[in-house]
């Protein structure tokens, strides 16, 4: 190693034993003060060199912007929040008054039509109806995940799950809702419910599920009720 390499090694050396007495004695500096206003640090965003003092009270102008930011960030979800929880509300009381399962369907799709901007609303039972779709569907092994775990799914659907939802409207819908109608208490799931954007950003799995959760878990106990009947 030369000369000029030997003394960078020795000058690094230094500053790192600087640093640690720095780190290890935090005070430092509360007991040479006047340090504050010699020490120079070159200007974040170019130009001429500034005091600590100064580089301070810039990361605090900045760290200050951020929080605000944040804050209004959170300002907003929470409106957004409120606005769905109400229109959630809306759809639940409507659905409670539907006289049967024709009828929870219809106000279903018009609620999230609506109120929640869906492009098209699905709804698949499973049974022996004419109307129904059978246990036996070879087209319900494309759904065995998300009916095994009784979670919704959002996002970017399979082509396959599209065409079943959807029918031929699966070929425009580029995001999804899946929402399988299931209850803890029962051993299957009463059917599919499929809500479709053809807005390929309006659905992604990383959305908060917790209304969609609700709204599955009311739907399938109002659909079950009339189906009792």
């Amino acid at each position: 190693m030369n000369e000029h390499g030997e003394a960078s090694e020795v000058i690094l050396a230094q500053e790192r034993e600087i640093a640690d007495y720095l780190h290890k004695h935090p005070d430092f500096f509360q007991r040479h003060e006047y340090l504050l206003e010699e020490l120079v640090l070159p200007h974040p965003h170019g130009g001429k060199a500034i005091s600590l003092i100064e580089r301070q009270v810039g990361l605090m102008r900045e760290q200050k912007q951020s929080l605000k930011k944040q804050l209004q960030q959170l300002s907003q979800s929470a409106r957004t929040n409120e606005l769905l929880l109400e229109r959630l509300q809306a759809l639940i009381l409507t659905l409670i008054d539907s006289t049967s399962i024709d009828d929870a369907v219809e106000r279903m799709r018009q609620g999230l039509h609506q109120d929640f901007h869906a492009d098209a609303v699905e709804l698949h039972l499973f049974g022996d109806q004419a109307h129904e779709v059978s246990r036996d569907d070879p087209a319900l092994k494309h759904f065995q995940t998300v009916l095994h775990n009784r979670r919704p799914i959002c996002g970017h659907l399979r082509h396959e799950q599209l065409r079943f939802l959807f029918g031929e409207r699966g070929e425009e819908i580029a995001s999804a809702v899946l929402i399988p109608l299931c209850e803890p208490a029962q051993d299957g799931c009463l059917g599919l419910l499929g809500i479709g954007s053809i807005d390929a950003k309006r659905y992604h799995p990383a959305m908060d599920t917790l209304f969609v959760n609700h709204l599955g878990a009311v739907a399938t106990r109002i659909l079950r009720a009339h189906r009792e009947r």
